[in-house]
């Protein structure tokens, strides 16, 4: 089974042409200028995700073939956020348990 990831609840965040700027609880801006990174974010932003579920949607989204593999990159991002406290990892949704 895949790893949930949610936003976490004390953090803010804002998007402008810039990018995404993140407040994190401890005072620390983040900015996400690349459009994977916020392409995530923003999946994250609307609802708890699944690793499966963010690299299939990465693929799609971006045109990327099967052939080539997102899971390491999407994982590692997904992890970077985490340890620094904008991410929770989170139980499986009520609503997506199948």
């Amino acid at each position: 089974m895949s790893q949930w990831f949610q936003i976490a609840d004390d953090v803010f965040f804002d998007e402008n042409v810039e990018g995404i700027f993140i407040l994190s609880d401890a005072g620390e801006v983040f900015v996400l200028e690349d459009d994977v990174s916020k392409a995530v974010w923003n999946m994250l932003a609307d609802s708890a995700q699944s690793l499966d579920e963010m690299c299939q949607q990465i693929k799609l989204k971006f045109n990327i073939g099967d052939e080539d593999h997102v899971e390491d990159d999407v994982r590692d991002f997904v992890t970077a956020l985490s340890k620094i406290g904008v991410l929770n990892e989170c139980l499986v949704p009520a609503d997506r348990i199948s």
